[in-house]
Parts: C-alpha cells; structure tokens; sequence
C-alpha cells in the first residue's frame, strides 16, 4: 500500500521549520522601523514646548520671539520714559550701514519713532577717534595702542592735545547718553528678519558694540575730568557707564547681560581720588546716593528663561524641518566619522528631547554635564534612550553658561562691596583727616574693634553701630552678642559664609596704608595702593580655612603673607586669595576697584601693596 500523505506531512514540516527561522527577522522589520526609521509626531506641549503660545501666524510652532517681547517690553516702550528710544532718535539705529533697512525700520516702529527722521547728534569713539588720527599721521599701531591704554587713567589736554576736537564733537551725544541711561526705562527692540528667524538672529550685536563703545568713551571723559579736577564731571560720567551697564544687564539674553557686567566693570575701575583732584566729603556722599539709586540687577530666572527659549527655538526648528541627527551632532560636537554615518540613517524623538531638556532646565542649578556618548552604543539602538542622550548632549552644551553667569553676577557684587568699602574709607579720611586704623585701641593701647566696625555709619550701617560699645572689646559680654551679625557688604557672594563672617581683610606692615592702631592720611599713599583685598576662604585640598569673624581686630592679614603670593592654599595659614577663578579683587586709595591675576610678579603686587607702583599692572 502506498502512504500518499507522508510525504506532504514532511513538507509541512519542513515549511513549519522554515518558518520558524524567519520569525526573528519578520520581528525585526517592526523593530527598525519603529527604533531607527519613524519619527513620531512632533507635538506642542507644557512638556515638550514649556509654553503653547503665541504661536506663528501657520500655528505649526511657538513663536518664542513673540513671547519674549511680551516678557520683555515694558508700558513705555513707545514714549521717552525709555532711554533708548533717545538714543536712537538722537544718533540713529545701531545698523548705520543702511543694509538691514528692514530690520532698521521696526526698531524704529516698537520705538514709535519716524524711520524718516534724520539724526541730530553726531558720535564716534574715543579709542576709533585716536587711532585714525594717528593713522593719519603715520603713527605706530603699538603707539596707538599705548595711547589707548594711557586714555584709562587720568589724562589732560597736556597729554593729548589731539582729544580736544573729540571732547567738543562728541560731549553732546555723551550727555544724551547721561539723561537717556537716568530714564526709568531702558529697553532695546528685539528685531528679526522674518518669523522663522530662530533666536540666533535677535541677539543684536550692533546694539551690544555700541553699549560697549559708549562705555569706553564715558569712561575715558571720566578719566579726562578728574585728570582737570572736575570731580563731579568724572563722578556723572562714571555713575552713566554704571547705569548704561545695569540696563544692558536687564535685556533679554545673556550676551546682554555679560557685555553690562562688562561695562559696570569699566566703571569701577575709573580713579575718583587722585593727588590732584580730591572729593569733598560732601561728592562722595552724592557719589554713594548715585550708587544706592542705580537699577537693581535683573533676577536669574529672567536670564534662564530667555537660555530656555533660545535652546528650544532652535530644537523646534529642527523638529519642524524634520532635520537628521546629523545635524544635531554637527551643532553641538565634533563627531567620530563613525557617529556621523550611522547619524544619517536613524531618526529621533523629538517629544522626548524637549521634555528632557526642559526638566534638565528645571532644575539647572544641580545639573551636572553627562558622560560623552556614542551612537555605537548598543542602548542608541532604541529611540527613546537615543534621543534621551541627544537632550543630553544639546543641554550639556548650553546648561554650563547658566553658573558661569552666576558667577559673574557674583564676582561683579563682589566688585561693588569693595568699592562701597573703599568709599567709606575715603569719607571716614575726609571726616577724620586719616584713614581708619586696622583697629582701635584702649588708653593703654590694647585692640578694641576692626576696622569694619569703624566703617559700618558710612556704609548704612547706623544702627547697628549704635547697638555696640565701642569702649569694651570686640568680644566683650555685651559686644559678643553681634558677632554673628549680619552685614551683607562684607561678603562676597561666592564665598561661602555663615552670618558675622567675612572675607575682605587690610594688609597692615609698615609700609602698606594700614599700621595696626594708627590711621594713615591719604597724601601719604601713592594713587595705586592698596586698601582692602579679599582673604582666601579655603586651603588646599578643600579644607576650610581661617574664619575670620568680621568685629575681630586682630583677624588682618600681615605684609610678609600677603607676599606670600595669590591664592596659594597654604595648610597652615590663610593668606591672601579668592573664590574668584584666577585672581582676587582689590579696592585701591583711588577709589577704583581693579582685579588682579594670581600669575602677577611678586614685585608687581609688592608694588601695589606698598603704593609705589607707578601704574596698576594690568
């Protein structure tokens, strides 16, 4: 008999096998096409967009632009409560090359001003005014720029009798600047070409050269004025730079708000009190009114804000135009060869880039940056932990500007505490013919308080200077009771201090500006001496260092280990330094506040600190 169905049962079989080995890879098709080649939907959201609206005019995207404008622009945008809006009627958008016409006209549109409407002033800088004429003339570059550096410090016409025509050509449009900078309001039209334009074109890099370059030339009349006595004329044209500065400082982005921290330190660093031109007790009192009314710094989260829209314009750019990953990598890093090939071929979630990087943005003050990566990973083959590390990668690049800030915002508080400091000190000399003493002493010459106690009515401080009994020591029954008092302008924002601690400290020796109980008067110190530098507050390897509690009159630092050198984390004493990276501030007899680099020549800062020295060494 013949067994017909034997051999169809084999094929079976034998197809049943067949297709049991190709399960894996018909499981494989859903698994590339949904991990390398979908993109899933791009969506607006609170997670993925942080904001739903405005949106453009297609409703395909948040216009970020259009939000920040509505953060940004204050009720007198339109009237001549807004400073800015005197500049540019008097002197002209910052686009003088006439190419950007577009651009141009609705600077002048958000400003409610004429496009039509021809300047009246006319401006140049001073460091562009001196080097054409001493192109001119045939002079050197390197002259040019000697001359340039000399326009810092106090200068005459004896000097540079070729500034004269600039002084009269350009005085106007510098007191334009000093009543636009006093307005209430100060506020730049953001602008941009069309509504796809991402944030990278609003940032306004004329706008930010001629912030700068008013800065410069502010400074260096300020320089020429007190270079004549005119101590109120250098004290109007400082407290503008200062002004100009705090406004630049409040615009949308963080290029604004480093290019005012920029400025406010050209301000601090101008001389006030030179050996020929002294202030009365009386300017300094309105030189420290100026400074109490100047605008306050603008909030962090404001500057965080515009960081966020900035990076999420730009990753919903590339969402919307459907771009590779290796676009992304090509943004934001230099790849391997091998990245950028596999990059072409595999696609993102850009729900979930966004949303990581919003919640990294939500908590920006603990991020730390990632791990690099590859795409030759085997956890990249999935969509969901790819595109997790390209969030990684894009806030990684951009989240490391946000403490960095932070940091110039402190280290520019830092600045002006000491140049509060060294206010008082020049009106403590103007009320009492001296300097203070490092500290007070008793009838038989015993330490009583610090300096800083001395100083505390100058520096609004007048209550609690009533509370202490200045002929008891500093650490008397009833005195102790305010060690741990709180007293903001001797702390630097970047140190870690608990309350009645400090970190600015006097260099007392024989021949620096302080002698232990004995005050020094101001004509007996060069114009670069140093009054009061910041102490280092940790020693090598971390370890905390010497508390120094801010009543202690004993707490100063000698000639011999300030000497010792800048920031050299001695284990075994606390010597002069900072938390600032490279250097320490210092408040100077001028009045000015000058930053000094940890790499300076010892007989540079000895210098300093016993006023010989004939420049500061920049």
């Amino acid at each position: 008999m013949i067994e017909t169905g034997r051999p169809h049962r084999r094929f079976g079989r034998l197809r049943a096998a067949a297709q049991c080995g190709a399960l894996p890879f018909v499981l494989l098709i859903p698994f590339v096409y949904w991990n390398l080649l979908w993109t899933p939907p791009w969506k607006i959201s609170r997670e993925t967009t942080f904001i739903t609206e405005p949106l453009t005019r297609d409703g395909k995207r948040v216009d970020y632009f259009a939000a920040l404008e509505r953060e940004l622009y204050p009720p007198q945008m339109k009237t001549d409560d807004n400073g800015y809006r005197l500049i540019v009627r008097a002197l002209g958008d910052a686009r003088t090359d006439g190419t950007e016409k577009l651009l141009t006209d609705q600077t002048y549109e958000k400003l409610g001003l004429d496009p039509t409407t021809k300047p009246v002033l006319s401006y140049i800088e001073s460091n562009e005014f001196l080097r054409t004429y001493c192109k001119t003339k045939g002079i050197s570059e390197e002259k040019a720029e000697e001359w340039e550096n000399k326009l810092d410090k106090p200068w005459t016409l004896d000097d540079f009798p070729m500034m004269e025509p600039w002084l009269q050509q350009n005085g106007p449009a510098l007191d334009m600047l000093a009543t636009a900078v006093r307005k209430s309001t100060y506020c730049i039209p953001l602008v941009r070409s069309n509504e796809d334009a991402t944030f990278v074109e609003i940032l306004v890099p004329g706008e930010m050269q001629r912030t700068r370059s008013f800065a410069r030339s502010a400074a260096h009349r300020a320089s020429y004025r007190i270079g004549t006595g005119d101590v109120d004329g250098a004290m109007d044209d400082v407290i503008t730079c200062e002004r100009l500065g705090r406004h630049t400082e409040s615009q949308s982005t963080l290029v604004a708000r480093l290019v005012g921290i920029a400025v406010e330190g050209i301000a601090v660093s101008r001389s006030i009190a030179t050996g020929k031109s002294q202030p009365s007790k009386e300017q300094l009192q309105r030189f420290q009114r100026e400074l109490d009314q100047l605008p306050p710094r603008p909030s962090m989260e404001r500057s965080v804000l515009s960081e966020r829209y900035y990076v999420l314009d730009v990753l919903q750019g590339m969402a919307a135009e459907r771009q590779s990953l290796t676009a992304i990598l090509s943004t934001y890093r230099h790849s391997e060869e091998s990245d950028t090939g596999i990059a072409a071929y595999v696609s993102v979630d850009w729900n979930t880039v966004m949303s990581r990087v919003n919640a990294r943005y939500d908590d920006w003050e603990h991020e730390q940056a990632l791990r690099p990566w590859t795409l030759l990973s085997p956890s990249s083959l999935f969509i969901g932990a790819r595109s997790r590390r390209v969030a990684d990668l894009v806030t990684d690049f951009h989240i490391p500007v946000l403490p960095a800030t932070c940091e110039a915002i402190r280290r520019a508080c830092c600045t002006d505490n000491l140049r509060r400091i060294a206010l008082a000190m020049l009106m403590y000399e103007r009320e009492h013919g001296a300097l203070p003493p490092a500290y007070s002493v008793d009838a038989n010459n015993r330490p009583l308080h610090s300096w800083r106690v001395l100083l505390l009515p100058y520096l609004d401080e007048k209550d609690l200077f009533a509370k202490l009994r200045l002929d008891e020591p500093w650490d008397s029954q009833h005195n102790r009771r305010f060690h741990g008092a709180s007293v903001p302008i001797y702390q630097c924002p970047s140190a870690a201090l608990r309350p009645g601690q400090t970190t600015y400290s006097v260099i007392v020796g024989e021949k620096t500006a302080f002698r232990g109980g004995q005050g020094r008067c101001l004509a007996d110190l060069g114009v670069n001496t140093v009054l009061v530098v910041e102490r280092e507050q940790m020693r090598s390897g971390g370890e905390p260092g010497q508390t120094v509690c801010w009543m202690d009159p004993m707490s100063e630092l000698s000639q011999s280990i300030a000497l010792g050198g800048i920031n050299r984390r001695n284990e075994d004493v606390s010597g002069v330094g900072s938390p600032h990276p490279g250097g320490l501030i210092v408040s100077l007899r001028d009045g000015s506040v000058q930053y000094v680099s940890d790499a300076i020549e010892l007989s540079s800062f000895q210098a300093l600190i016993e006023g010989t020295a004939n420049e500061f060494p920049y």
